[in-house]
């Protein structure tokens, strides 16, 4: 069977996207609110996740999609909606604070798929370039829209006490939401109703769910676990607005236990590919995380300078960032501090960010290593091996190997580039280096450069791997860490 997730991702194709999500969000390019002082945000998939640590300026980027579209007459949103300015913030944002909101068009008779931008800026004191958006629904539903009956005030609790707070109608819920509570919270419903209750000579109704699980007895929201009732009223809303809406949904994995929140994110999968529905939404969930497309993964990095979104980010590398480093995205093994430091500088060349969420491991020998790989995947942690070049490769087992056909010490001896290098700035006498290691094993190489220069092994070893990366091809070099990467869930 099809993953679900690269059919829902195969719909936002350039040739695909307009006619599944019409004017589809693809791009927002934030400049001077709160912590954004530069975000270009690259839009890749039907739904997108926003992670990353607290202060991230995760809610803001949904706040400002949300007044990317007209809207309805009934409800539209607008930047003033969301980022308040006052006594206690007079300034979330620079007097020339703006988003470019960029939109799929319709595809060209000539074969291309063109974007429209639009920007809505700061002009004196309020906000100009909403006339020219394109109309959307859109459906917020920020972390506040759902507040348990628990937590309600005095007066809503009396009003539900009271005798004369009678049923006036009542409608089965969609057999669709009934469905799929059911199965993200493991659980299964006969029915579900939505009640309609009023007081006598009162003139608004109050909406109420209640619902009934597989052999008990039927009850209210008011009497729903937080996460239960929640989830009926978010699944209810995303199903009760038109297709090709934008649903932007703060943290929806509150008050949900883990695997409900890996089914939550299975749910939203279907539902965008069944409705035809673009949605946004921030978490700090590795289950919803898993869940969804890689191109859906958005991971904000708060920088000196602003925030860097990191597009298609891996689940464990997202959640070992958002931990502080503690629980590795993945354990690299090596065969020694050799290929332990040809690995580090290829990814420190590439992707430090990646680099300080992995962990490289000297293991040892083809035995040492292969038994290290079985007790991690035993215990499920990702894990890979890149073993020297003159060794063999099995992709299926995740053993990878480094450059070229040798011995990694013979490969950096024989590179030209690491052989300038090291004449032109440390000054090394190759001949003399050349000749004592004729009669060596490779292995003693560095030991034998580590005299002849004032660095030690360490040191002399990180310098050595970056100037032979220089002389390794980049295709070569990225293929690899892909390699890495896709050993990641």
């Amino acid at each position: 069977m099809a993953d679900p997730r690269h059919a829902l991702q195969s719909t936002f194709d350039e040739s695909r996207r307009f006619a599944h999500y019409g004017e589809a969000l693809l791009q927002l390019h934030i400049k001077g609110f709160r912590n954004h002082a530069n975000t270009p945000l690259r839009i890749e998939s039907p739904i997108s996740a926003l992670c990353g640590v607290n202060g991230t300026g995760k809610s803001t980027v949904l706040q400002l999609a949300a007044a990317a579209y007209q809207g309805t007459a009934e409800l539209r949103y607008y930047i003033s909606s969301f980022i308040l300015a006052g006594n206690l913030d007079a300034k979330p944002f620079r007097d020339d604070a703006s988003v470019e909101f960029s939109y799929a068009d319709p595809p060209a008779s000539g074969g291309a798929y063109p974007e429209r931008k639009l920007t809505v800026s700061r002009s004196g004191s309020s906000w100009a370039g909403y006339d020219r958006q394109p109309r959307r629904q859109v459906l917020y539903l920020g972390s506040g829209f759902y507040l348990p009956h628990s937590e309600r005030d005095s007066r809503y609790k009396e009003l539900f006490a009271d005798s004369n707070f009678l049923l006036r109608s009542r409608t089965l819920i969609d057999a669709q939401v009934l469905t799929w509570v059911s199965k993200i919270l493991l659980c299964t419903y006969d029915e579900a109703h939505q009640n309609e209750m009023r007081k006598k000579y009162a003139r608004r109704n109050t909406q109420l769910v209640s619902a009934r699980r597989q052999g008990g007895v039927a009850y209210s929201e008011a009497n729903m676990g937080a996460g239960e009732a929640r989830l009926y009223a978010l699944v209810t809303s995303i199903e009760s607005i038109p297709e090709k809406s934008l649903v932007l949904i703060e943290e929806p994995e509150t008050a949900l236990h883990p695997c409900a929140q890996f089914e939550f994110g299975k749910y939203l999968v279907e539902a965008a590919m069944r409705r035809k529905l673009q949605i946004i939404l921030t978490t700090h969930s590795e289950y919803v995380l898993l869940a969804l497309p890689q191109k859906s993964r958005v991971y904000l990095k708060r920088e000196a300078t602003g925030v860097l979104p990191i597009n298609g980010i891996g689940v464990r590398q997202a959640v070992s960032m958002m931990d502080g480093l503690a629980i590795p995205a993945i354990y690299i093994l090596v065969e020694d501090d050799v290929g332990e430091a040809i690995v580090t500088q290829l990814l420190r060349k590439h992707d430090a960010d990646f680099l300080r969420t992995a962990r490289i491991v000297v293991a040892g020998d083809k035995n040492q290593i292969r038994q290290m790989m079985e007790v991690f995947d035993d215990q499920k942690i990702p894990i890979c091996a890149v073993r020297d070049a003159d060794c063999g490769v099995d992709e299926g087992m995740k053993v990878f190997k480094l450059f070229g056909k040798e011995a990694p010490e013979k490969e950096i001896f024989a590179s030209p580039t690491f052989r300038k290098q090291f004449d032109q700035q440390h000054g090394v006498d190759w001949n003399a280096v050349d000749v004592i290691n004729k009669d060596r094993g490779h292995h003693g190489w560095f030991d034998v450069l580590e005299t002849h220069t004032a660095y030690k092994r360490p040191e002399l070893l990180a310098l050595a791997a970056k100037a032979y990366l220089e002389g390794v091809s980049e295709a070569e070099r990225l293929s690899l860490i892909g390699r890495i990467k896709a050993s990641i869930p």
